[in-house]
């Protein structure tokens, strides 16, 4: 009987994308309880374009490439692709022989690792154009080697029109070259020569976007939302409006993570999650209205658009319920107390889990921790400030 996931082993985006909801699930305050991921994920594919929430740091963009190139010595396709996973696993060691630890991918694992740095950061060398191509590593070895007999076979024709016909290496051939013995031990600090390949490759292939425009503009505090920066009244005008689209979204959707945990303590009968629920409801209401401002003079059409645009397909029962949510709101319903913000929430679980949904089943409710989906959305911002200080420090370092 074949496997109904064998499309993992040949579909690398679908497989990094599965790979990301697995990571998600292991953190209670980001799980997508209420099926809105669709639209986090156009606001953060918009914001910061290539990021994955499996990225640690930025130096891996850079390893990647560097060990496919290595492994490419080998004759075979089979024997290439061997030596590029022993050569995955030895990057392990090199990184703790170089001094690093935390962003170590598997630093605990070692040997047994099994979701490789390649399969993480796979998208992002195809964003950023640094892949040049829609192909596995795989299918780049394959290449490497009918290269090698096409390359070797011009040669002999000695053909200087057939030789200009070569296809290329399906790597992008300004990436900077290895550091001498660096398989033997090796940090994340980024050379200058790396810093300004990448700030480059990165600004060009993501234009318009606001990890290009911060790649040339940093700002001078590190908050814990992109829309804080202290210097995005300089972005473009597009940018500060999706930053602020990003924000108001956040806040709002915020409620419906809180009133559906507060349901859940409801149907578990338990008065002290309850009592924190409500509480934390009550001060979610008052930021709503002050300081955040979120639902005042926010265009929906033009929210909408922005999302529509970076993903067309959207389905029509996410957006309704999350304008059903909005509607709710503007008419200055009190969540907490409201029949019709529950009956909201409990129909959007039923719609998105069927017989799987907490308010429903009781198994599922018993697993339920206390706490789910509750995390503020940041769109990224974490993993693109990671990175962006990659860029940073190496700046600062030259």
């Amino acid at each position: 009987m074949v496997s109904t996931f064998g499309w993992l082993d040949t579909d690398s985006e679908q497989r990094r994308k599965m790979l990301e909801v697995v990571d998600l699930f292991k953190e209670e305050g980001t799980v997508d309880e209420l099926g809105i991921g669709s639209i986090r994920d156009a606001l953060a594919d918009s914001l910061f374009p290539g990021t994955s929430v499996l990225h640690t740091r930025l130096r891996y963009v850079m390893f990647i490439p560097w060990l496919m190139q290595q492994a490419a010595h080998k004759p075979s396709p089979t024997e290439m692709s061997a030596e590029f996973r022993t050569l995955e696993y030895r990057l392990i060691g090199s990184l703790m022989a170089g001094g690093e630890e935390l962003g170590v991918i598997g630093n605990r694992a070692r040997n047994n690792l099994k979701r490789m740095p390649s399969g993480m950061y796979w998208a992002a060398l195809g964003s950023w154009q640094i892949r040049q191509g829609d192909f596995s590593t795989e299918g780049y070895f394959r290449r490497q080697h009918d290269y090698r007999q096409l390359s070797t076979r011009t040669v002999k024709a000695d053909d200087p029109e057939a030789r200009e016909l070569l296809p290329g290496s399906g790597l992008d051939p300004h990436v900077p070259p290895a550091p001498n013995d660096w398989l033997k031990a090796v940090d994340f600090q980024l050379t200058g020569e790396e810093e300004q390949y990448l700030s480059d490759q990165i600004a060009t292939a993501t234009q318009g976007s606001m990890l290009a425009w911060l790649i040339r503009n940093p700002p001078r505090n590190e908050p814990n939302f992109v829309w804080d920066i202290d210097n995005l009244h300089q972005a473009p005008e597009h940018l500060r409006d999706l930053a602020d689209h990003a924000r108001r979204f956040s806040v709002v959707i915020h409620g419906a993570a809180l009133m559906y945990n507060l349901l859940l303590a409801r149907r578990r009968r338990d008065d002290s999650l309850v009592a924190g629920y409500v509480d934390r409801l009550d001060q979610w209401e008052s930021e709503l209205l002050i300081p955040s401002r979120a639902l005042e003079g926010w265009s929906r059409a033009d929210w909408w658009a922005t999302i529509q645009r970076k993903n067309p397909r959207l389905r029509q029962p996410t957006m309704q319920f999350v304008n059903r949510w909005i509607d709710l709101l503007e008419a200055g319903d009190s969540p907490a107390s409201s029949r019709t913000a529950a009956d909201l929430i409990f129909t959007r679980e039923r719609q998105i889990k069927g017989g799987r949904a907490r308010l429903v089943n009781q198994s599922a409710l018993d697993r339920w921790s206390g706490e789910s989906g509750t995390g503020r959305h940041s769109f990224r911002w974490p993993i693109a400030r990671a990175h962006l200080g990659d860029l940073y420090a190496a700046r600062t370092a030259s």
